[in-house]
């Protein structure tokens, strides 16, 4: 396999990346300068050195040392309203969450979804650390529990997942709770705009 091809099925595994993207990217590089390249081959290099996974909410965060801090900022916060909980499917939901400026809570990145017709979904999200998370918070104040997922029938099938697997953990106790309908069906987190995710916020139920 050649080097453009290496390269190019490298990029195919993006997500959402089809093989007429890949070779865009490809044969967009090789129209940069060697200076541009050396530079992006670098911070591949770095991200992880920079950049780690926080051990409570699990997003990535960006630092120039970790030293004993496994806490991102969001997790430092001590005002943020920890009877609150916001499960979200990747980084970029939390980050678009965050953008809107309509939630003040903690968070959880699944780190996926689940697929309709996957045998084992509990090896497709972080759910043994859903589930610690889920089971220090209740004992710590916990009253409810976001399910902000995609407006899709896999964001759909992922919710109930989750509902059935937290069920036996909350009980009466904690409200499972899902984004009210201002997202619009087919839509994901990460493309919808404030207002609609505030609103979603606002008629969650």
């Amino acid at each position: 396999m050649t080097t453009l091809e290496k390269l190019t099925d490298i990029f195919k595994k993006f997500p959402g990346i089809g093989p007429r993207q890949a070779h865009r990217f490809v044969y967009f590089l090789l129209t940069r300068s060697q200076h541009h390249n050396d530079e992006l081959a670098r911070l591949i290099g770095a991200l992880r050195s920079t950049v780690f996974e926080c051990s409570a909410c699990h997003r990535f965060f960006e630092a120039s040392t970790r030293g004993h801090e496994s806490l991102c900022d969001i997790d430092r916060d001590t005002h943020r309203d920890a009877t609150l909980l916001m499960i979200v499917s990747r980084d970029v939901d939390l980050e678009s969450v965050e953008k809107s400026g309509a939630y003040r809570g903690r968070y959880f990145v699944l780190g996926g979804s689940v697929p309709i017709l996957t045998e084992k979904p509990e090896e497709r999200i972080r759910q043994k650390e859903l589930l610690e998370t889920v089971r220090e918070r209740a004992a710590n104040g916990l009253q409810e529990i976001i399910l902000a997922m995609n407006v899709t029938p896999e964001g759909d099938h992922t919710g109930d997942y989750l509902t059935q697997i937290l069920a036996p953990l909350v009980g009466d106790s904690i409200k499972i709770s899902r984004l009210g309908r201002g997202v619009s069906t087919g839509t994901e987190l990460e493309y919808s705009d404030d207002d609609t995710l505030r609103f979603a916020l606002q008629n969650r139920s």
